[in-house]
């Protein structure tokens, strides 16, 4: 699955039944990025704090994901154009 479309269906879940309710894909989610981003991996998966914190997570993940996978498009196509 694409990577923005993973996120869509992701946030929409989120959005309709709460964190909860994905706790397995968010755990899998925070076992990727917990390198990268170990404070947001961390928010994600504290089940114990507020739903809030998780979503804000999430939307740092998110953005930070999309973010790598443009950075990376661009890189692609600049060399491709070179």
């Amino acid at each position: 699955m694409e990577l923005k479309t993973f996120f869509d269906h992701l946030a929409d879940a989120i959005t309709s039944r709460g964190t909860v309710a994905v706790r397995d894909q968010l755990e899998e989610l925070a076992d990727e990025v917990r390198d990268s981003q170990p404070g947001a991996a961390a928010a994600l998966t504290d089940w114990e704090g507020a739903e809030i914190a998780r979503e804000r997570a999430f939307s740092v993940i998110r953005r930070e994901q999309l973010h790598r996978l443009a950075r990376e498009q661009v890189h692609a196509f600049s060399v491709i154009g070179a």
